[in-house]
């Protein structure tokens, strides 16, 4: 795991350091003819996903399915303690066969619990990160035609790691928030 994230990590500064890296000859170019700068902004991808309509949308969605999973663990979860509590209440009385039989199905009542919980999170998550990519795919092509129109030659991700400071007047999120939102209808 550490090896994955901190190779993950190293790729992700890599990516900024190559994007300043190209982005540093295009000011010392348009500085040595006396040409305006390119300009550059930064938008917070997680902002835009949550002030969005797109994004409230899937966010409402998201929670409608973590709450019907969450009552369809814990449905299964009140038979499981209900069949636990027959047992402990009639245990006494079982010869030891029968009460072997039922503590081996116990046992695997609560693996199959265990195993409806992890299958459920699982789910979730993968909705949730394919929920995160719809959404990239529908905001990307917004930030594109804004920074095509208004003349940025480079757009970051403000939460990107190795993006250290950037100066508020270059946080576009607003205004791609409002474009995405009139991009949507």
């Amino acid at each position: 795991m550490k090896t994955g994230s901190a190779l993950v990590g190293f790729v992700v500064r890599c990516s900024v350091i190559t994007c300043i890296g190209a982005a540093l000859p295009l000011f010392v170019a348009a500085a040595a003819y006396g040409q305006k700068p390119p300009k550059i902004g930064v938008v917070n991808f997680q902002e835009v996903a949550l002030q969005s309509k797109l994004g409230k949308a899937a966010k409402a969605r998201l929670e409608k399915l973590a709450n019907r999973m969450q009552d369809e663990v814990k449905a299964e979860e009140a038979k499981f303690l209900a069949r636990q509590k027959e047992f402990e209440a009639k245990a006494s009385k079982l010869t030891p066969a029968e009460r072997q039989n039922q503590t081996d199905a116990l046992e695997r009542d609560t693996v199959t619990l265990k195993r409806l919980i992890q299958d459920r999170t699982e789910k979730f998550r993968k909705e949730e990160a394919d929920s995160v990519a719809a959404l990239g795919r529908q905001i990307t092509p917004v930030i594109r035609a804004f920074a095509a129109e208004k003349g940025y030659a480079l757009i970051l991700e403000s939460r990107r790691p190795g993006l250290l400071y950037y100066d508020n007047n270059l946080d576009l999120t607003a205004e791609i928030v409002k474009r995405l939102d009139q991009a949507s209808k």
